[in-house]
């Protein structure tokens, strides 16, 4: 992923704070709150603070009195600090950024579905090796099936077999959530113990009433 030019975190807590100034939220000659209150307002360490107070102070924008606190020495300094050091980032780069791990999870699936297709072509062809099965059962019954979830369906208590993916229109759903709702013409990739295809067949045609 792209690296994104983000404003520093003392730096946001600085421009926020010139903001108050700016608009006599803090006034000239006011105490600023110590370092400990700061950081729990802005939910950041007390060295974030530290930082962003120094560079307001360089800036002109308070006065460090040690042992005394911070104080507010120009509103037209905060102003002017504001102007120029407004936080570069907006919601538009997070949108941006978004975008980009969406299509990242796109194109996990759309590997993850290819990862399927291809075990399933290879046990289809291999039924005899010495590996976990994936079997499948094509529900090919008519278009006006009951509408149930995979969870309606308990298939794992009712007939021992666990549902790993749901072929649909040429794509393979893999891992299909318990609201699911499983439509005719689905075929069902399922692995299960002797005789489950059987037990399946047969719970289908009673459950749907066929």
């Amino acid at each position: 992923m792209a690296a994104r030019n983000v404003t520093p975190i003392y730096m946001q807590v600085a421009v926020d704070v010139a903001g108050r100034i700016a608009r006599d939220q803090l006034k000239v000659g006011q105490k600023i709150s110590g370092r400990t209150t700061l950081a729990s307002e802005y939910n950041v360490s007390p060295e974030t603070i530290r930082k962003a107070m120094w560079l307001l102070e360089e800036v002109g924008i308070i006065n460090v009195a040690h042992g005394s606190g911070s104080y507010i020495a120009s509103k037209a300094n905060a102003e002017e600090f504001v102007e120029r050091y407004k936080v570069k980032f907006s919601v538009n780069d997070f949108k941006k950024e978004l975008l980009l791990l969406m299509k990242q999870r796109d194109d996990i699936e759309q590997l993850m579905n290819l990862t399927m297709n291809n075990i399933i072509d290879y046990t289809s062809r291999f039924k005899n090796t010495e590996l976990i099965t994936i079997q499948e059962y094509l529900l090919d019954f008519a278009s006006d099936l009951p509408p149930k979830s995979i969870a309606d369906l308990n298939l794992k208590k009712e007939t021992g077999v666990t549902l790993v993916g749901i072929g649909r229109n040429g794509q393979v759903m893999i891992s299909p959530p318990d609201e699911e709702v499983i439509m005719a013409k689905d075929t069902l990739y399922y692995v299960g113990v002797n005789a489950a295809d059987l037990r399946l067949d047969g719970y289908l045609h009673k459950i749907y009433d066929l």
